[in-house]
């Protein structure tokens, strides 16, 4: 158990102003936003990588079809 846990329940248990909920949501679009930025980028490589990966064997299915012809 934390040593702030009575006042963490405290924070979970109050009624949170407008004005807190709506900080409280743009704070987790931002979140969201810059963990999806992160994650296209990511995703941006790997279709890279696989594209050049599949152009590789590609390249060397041909020479391996192209030597027993």
């Amino acid at each position: 158990m934390s040593p702030n846990y009575g006042y963490e329940l405290y924070q979970a248990q109050r009624i949170k102003t407008r004005a807190e909920v709506l900080a409280d949501d743009a704070r987790r679009g931002r979140q969201a936003a810059a963990a999806s930025r992160g994650s296209r980028g990511l995703a941006r490589q790997a279709r890279a990588s696989a594209v050049m990966a599949l152009n590789a064997i590609a390249s060397l299915a041909a020479r391996a079809t192209a030597r027993a012809a």
